[in-house]
C-alpha cells in the first residue's frame, strides 16, 4: 500500500511542477528560431494576371516546407522562403510546369532582401 501511495504522490507532484511543461505557444517559437531557411527568386514565363500569381502562390504554398511564397506577374517572378531539409527547387520547378508556366531561372537571394519584397 505504501508503494501505492508513493507512486501516485510522484505522479501528481512530479508533472505538475511549475516549468515542467510548456505550452505550445511557448515551444513553437524555439523551434522555428533554429530552423534554417532559404531564400529564392525565381523569373517565370507565361504569368499574364493576378489568377496566374494565385496560381503559382498555391502551387509553391502547398509544398511542405515553404514558408513564404510571393507571385507578381507584373515581373514575371515569384519570391519563397524555404526550409531546404524539407522543400527545394525541384518540386518547385515541377509545381509551376505542371501549371504550364515556365521557370527561366532560379537565383538565390538574402533573407532581408526577401521579407521586403514580401
Amino acid at each position: 500500500m505504501r508503494f501505492f501511495i508513493v507512486i501516485c504522490s510522484l505522479l501528481v507532484f512530479g508533472c505538475n511542477t511549475p516549468g515542467s511543461r510548456k505550452s505550445a505557444t511557448e515551444v513553437k517559437p524555439l523551434v522555428e528560431q533554429n530552423v534554417t531557411t532559404l531564400a529564392v527568386e525565381l523569373a517565370i514565363k507565361g504569368m499574364t494576371c493576378t489568377g496566374c500569381e494565385q496560381t503559382i502562390q498555391s502551387g509553391i504554398g502547398s509544398i511542405k516546407g515553404v514558408r513564404q511564397v510571393k507571385a507578381n506577374y507584373k515581373s514575371g517572378k515569384a519570391y519563397v522562403e524555404f526550409v531546404p531539409e524539407t522543400a527545394d527547387t525541384i518540386l518547385m520547378k515541377e509545381k509551376i510546369t505542371s501549371a504550364g508556366y515556365v521557370l527561366a531561372d532560379i537565383k538565390v537571394i538574402p533573407l532581408d532582401s526577401l521579407r521586403s519584397k514580401l
